[in-house]
């Protein structure tokens, strides 16, 4: 027992690993030196992910050779030497990154190619950025255990399409940022046979990504809202157009979405997060889609008109179903609100009514809330906030109370009593942002209207309410933030028209290091 209690901290392997998790490569390879416990414990550390780049020194040859068993990300940034494209035996690598110049000739491509293949059954992560992977496609479609597969910036030829579309059906998670595919497999469109189902994928990116010859009649955005469609364990779906002009856009996006979403049957049964941005989404078709959903986990649609036909779809009991071409109606074993983590929906809204505050009073689980406008009256009157989860709550809470009377000090008093519940909030933003819309007023700041109900929330690191300037917050209300928002980082709008006032508030913010912008 003695020998335990008297053992040097510096030889137990999990403190060492501890130790080693907090220190750059650099000094990683300096402390596998210092005793053989540290080298026995570090080197798989610093051995995992290698990087090959002209800015950094990188491992030689006969390092490699002693080390490359302990390998699971190689990682190239434009360079690739000889020594490290001819690596063989490597038996945890599991991701190979490749960033590659135009420039780059097919040689190396190859020899790239030939590593892929050497390790084709232990890589499940493939990630390039680079214009073409014409040699790299075959290779890939080898890996018998390849999971992920994250491309950008590239064109993807006539030539090349067929294997592209053979490596998708064995992976299971599909990224594609500014892509050029140059058409569909001649036989895509004539599905009957399901030759372009894909089985695995649960997660599909596509940012700015485009058919470019997509077949007549049909546009790029259809055709890649069809390749949607075809993959039945999607759970999360990303999509965002950026590079083109205003209104093709809108229609590429409105394309897309109908695809996807409102054509029957509806084939994405296990869908529960979806991040569409850009993507100008009507109510009607926002609670479309939610009707046949059968779990909401995220929903990020921040051009989404999100009101009360979705928020009713939100709270149902019962689910829209395809039975043979015949629309049935289900009761869900959850309803949307009791599975939703995070909502993002337009905050300039004109449908936003009772919206928030139904959302803050029916999703438990709620994590993290960007919406429109919800008043103090709403508040007031409504059933109170179950979501103590949440961490980022983003809107506009307007208080249009008459702030001379106690009735309207008690309304805001409410309200705050409100935030008070979310206990676990990091991030409060009370105006949602806005600069442009002028009159607008929140709640006031203030110990007497109710500040010191948020004494619960310890763990608050920013407060914001940019674009209201009717704040008179004083030296009394900042102390207060201060000593009871111990983690407070940053306080966003102008605390108080008076400079005086103003210049006292932001000296006790600065004493704690807590900045002020205005």
């Amino acid at each position: 027992m003695m020998t335990s209690l008297n053992l040097n901290p510096l030889c137990i392997p999990e403190i060492v690993l501890l130790i080693g998790s907090y220190l750059e490569w650099t000094d990683l390879s300096r402390c596998i030196r210092v005793s053989r416990i540290f080298h026995d414990t570090l080197v798989k550390t610093i051995w995992k992910k290698i990087t090959v780049s002209g800015r950094s020194s990188y491992p030689t040859s006969e390092a490699l050779r002693r080390y490359k068993e302990y390998i699971e990300c190689l990682e190239f940034h434009h360079i690739f030497p000889k020594e490290y494209m001819t690596l063989h035996g490597c038996g945890r690598l599991r991701q190979i990154t490749c960033n590659m110049d135009s420039s780059v000739d097919s040689s190396t491509r190859n020899d790239l190619s030939n590593l892929i293949k050497v390790h084709s059954s232990t890589i499940t992560e493939f990630r390039s950025e680079c214009s073409s992977l014409r040699e790299i496609w075959e290779a890939l479609l080898k890996c018998t255990h390849l999971e992920n597969l994250a491309i950008h910036g590239t064109d993807i030829l006539e030539d090349e399409v067929d294997l592209f579309f053979q490596v998708c059906k064995n992976i299971g998670a599909l990224d594609m940022s500014e892509v050029l595919i140059a058409q569909l497999p001649s036989d895509f469109l004539d599905n009957r046979s399901g030759k372009f189902i894909f089985p695995n994928i649960s997660a599909v990116r596509f940012f700015d990504t485009q058919i470019v010859d997509s077949p007549h009649p049909h546009t790029s955005s259809v055709c890649l809202g069809m390749l949607t469609r075809r993959c039945p364990r999607l759970r999360s779906l990303d999509h965002y157009n950026s590079n083109i002009k205003a209104q093709p856009r809108k229609r590429m996006n409105i394309d897309f979405y109908r695809t996807v979403f409102l054509h029957h049957p509806y084939t994405l049964t296990n869908l529960s997060d979806l991040h569409l941005t850009g993507m100008e989404i009507k109510d009607k078709d926002m609670a479309a889609l939610l009707r046949q959903m059968t779990e909401l986990r995220w929903l990020e649609a921040p051009d989404c008109d999100f009101g009360p036909l979705s928020i009713r779809e939100l709270l149902s009991n019962e689910q829209e179903v395809s039975d043979n071409g015949r629309i049935l109606w289900k009761r869900r074993d959850q309803r949307l609100c009791d599975t939703v983590e995070g909502l993002e929906f337009n905050i300039y809204s004109t449908k936003a009514d009772g919206v928030v505050q139904a959302i803050l009073s029916n999703c438990p689980r709620l994590k993290e809330l960007t919406g429109p406008k919800i008043t103090v009256a709403e508040i007031v009157d409504g059933a109170e906030w179950v979501c103590t989860y949440l961490s980022i709550l983003n809107i506009q809470l307007e208080a249009a109370v008459d702030r001379e009377t106690s009735e309207g000090m008690r309304k805001q008093r409410v309200v705050f009593k409100q935030l008070g519940r979310l206990t676990r909030l990091k991030h409060l933003h009370l105006t949602g942002g806005i600069l442009e819309v002028k009159g607008f007023r929140t709640l006031d700041l203030k110990l007497g209207a109710g500040l010191d109900e948020l004494v619960t929330l310890k763990d608050l690191h920013s407060l914001s309410f940019e674009g209201d300037e009717h704040q008179e917050i004083q030296a009394e209300d900042a102390a207060w933030m201060v000593n009871n928002w111990s983690r407070l980082e940053l306080v966003s709008g102008v605390a108080n028209q008076d400079r005086d006032a103003c210049t006292l508030v932001n000296g006790i913010f600065k004493l704690r290091n807590v900045i002020l912008l205005k």
